[in-house]
């Protein structure tokens, strides 16, 4: 027995001694004096915990410090320290120097591409770590990274609870990569390019059975398995937004009972039945804004959401279709939002129109605890179901640049809808359909004006026509009676008198009264 224990002592010995060397090795940044050149801040409370800072953000350093300040002290039981080392160059992430102290240790925009295993074997209490902005890949990340110090033929795990790999160059997770922090509760993946939850990936994220914050958005996937679900008991918060999902996904009831949280914005989803969010009972925040195809959210789609607090259906462009009434099983919604979507009505018709002709004022309000609701950027058409509904809900907005307007019929057209009351608008005519008073066109396009300008032009061109048959006539008729001067004829001599004068003929030529030359011996 003692030779096994003793075994066990030098073979924990090689491995303290090994990793020692391997960590001196290792090039650290040399500062003489850290807390000149990094922020140092220190305090303590009530129960003499004591908490320091250290920040080292944009010193332009090449690699990280090798020991904590001398300030910080040498014994760090009952100490919190939050380091900060972002901003820098830091292309390979050493191991961190040796600390007993509850840790917070952030390295954002960094430029990290290759990380030292093991990590963070010398740190055991660190609680959060946030290594987004780099470009780390996904065959950087290995399990051995968050190998925590050897104990007792295994290694122990590392109080890891809060991870943040967001924004990095991962496309996948090795399956056992989150089997040295078995207390992680917060997990951010979110703008890596995954596109397919392949079988490790999804191995790795079900064997994190204490996840209770699971941030997936914006990562190109297009469907969620079932099996992620299974072992997340403990899931609360889970975010999907900015993705290509068509479809909820499917067995979201398996985590119906811890799940409070949900966010499907950016989704290409068209639309939303009974079944959607079928057996999430406890859930109280829902996001389905920011949508470019939802079209309907169909009847019964709230039904089950007893519990929903807050839902945000802002932002969805083409959303024509919103069933008001199964959200009237929520009695507890607080945030209610579909602001900038394409609604013209909704109608609360069991609690409303049957009950019309009391004051609306009077009524239980649908949900007694809400707090804020927006409409505004919908083209409202203000009729009594609409008024009588808004009037039921609760007023809204503290200014007119936040409260919704009417967009027709059109004699409403711009008016608030805060300004009108259902007694007033319940008693208008209002036509199902109206033409449009057109705007008088110009004096060019009048009818009176087009008819004057053809009889003008008629009249021009008949005196025109006139004119030009008189002078005609005048001409002709003075051409006829001879008046004027004839005009004189010449023809050529070249031909005949030139031969006589190259005879030697020297008669006269006369011209008579006719023009004509004529010659004489």
């Amino acid at each position: 027995m003692d030779y096994k224990y003793l075994l066990l002592v030098l073979s924990l010995s090689v491995i303290l001694i090994l990793s020692t060397a391997q960590h001196e090795n290792i090039p650290y940044e040399d500062v003489p004096d850290i807390c000149a050149k990094c922020v140092c801040l220190t305090a303590h409370d009530t129960d003499k915990r004591y908490h320091h800072l250290l920040s080292c953000t944009s010193k332009k350093f090449q690699h990280i410090l090798a020991r904590w300040p001398e300030e910080f002290g040498k014994k760090h039981d009952n100490v919190d320290i939050v380091a900060t080392f972002s901003g820098n160059n830091i292309e390979l992430l050493q191991q961190l120097p040796a600390t007993n102290a509850t840790l917070t240790f952030s390295c954002r925009h960094c430029g990290i591409k290759y990380l030292q295993a093991p990590t963070f074997m010398d740190v055991p209490f660190i609680r959060r770590l946030d290594l987004s902005w780099n470009e780390i890949a996904s065959d950087e990340l290995t399990p051995d990274v968050f190998r925590g110090p050897y104990r007792v033929m295994h290694y122990e795990p590392i109080a890891l609870v809060d991870l943040d790999l967001s924004h990095n160059r991962l496309h996948a997770l090795d399956r056992k990569i989150f089997e040295h922090t078995a207390n992680l509760t917060k997990l951010n993946l979110s703008y890596n390019q995954f596109r397919v939850l392949n079988a490790p990936t999804i191995s790795a994220l079900s064997s994190a059975t204490e996840l209770q914050e699971l941030d997936l958005s914006h990562t190109a996937i297009k469907s969620l398995s079932a099996a992620i679900f299974k072992s997340l008991v403990n899931l609360r918060i889970l975010n999907l937004s900015g993705n290509d999902l068509t479809i909820v996904p499917d067995k979201l009831q398996l985590i119906g009972r811890s799940l409070v949280s949900l966010n499907l914005a950016q989704n290409p989803i068209a639309r939303f039945t009974e079944e959607s969010f079928i057996g999430l009972k406890s859930l109280q925040r829902l996001n389905i804004s920011y949508m470019p195809v939802l079209k309907t959210i169909g009847k019964s789609v709230f039904t089950r959401l007893e519990t929903l607090k807050r839902l945000d259906c802002s932002h969805n462009p083409k959303l024509v279709e919103f069933d008001l009434e199964s959200l009237t099983h929520s009695s507890n919604l607080t945030n209610f939002d579909i602001s900038y979507c394409a609604l013209t009505t909704i109608s609360l018709f069991m609690n409303v129109t049957q009950e019309s002709h009391t004051d609306i004022a009077t009524l239980a309000k649908p949900w007694p605890h809400l707090h804020t609701f927006q409409s505004i950027g919908n083209p409202w058409y203000c009729d009594c179901d609409l008024i009588q509904t808004m009037e039921y809900i609760g007023a809204e907005g503290d200014t007119n640049i936040n409260q919704p307007r009417c967009d027709t019929p059109y004699f409403l057209a711009g008016a608030l809808v805060s300004n009108l009351s259902s007694q007033y608008i319940c008693n208008l005519k209002i036509p199902k359909q109206y033409k449009a008073i057109l705007e008088e066109p110009p004096r060019f396009l009048r009818k009176r004006y087009i008819i004057l300008t053809v009889i003008v032009a008629a009249v021009v061109i008949s005196v025109g026509v006139m004119l030009g048959f008189a002078i005609a006539a005048i001409r002709r008729r003075l051409k006829r009676d001879d008046f004027g001067v004839e005009p004189i004829r010449y023809t050529s001599v070249r031909s005949s008198n030139l031969s006589a004068f190259s005879q030697g003929n020297t008669n006269s030529i006369i011209v008579n009264g006719n023009g004509v030359a004529n010659a004489s011996a």
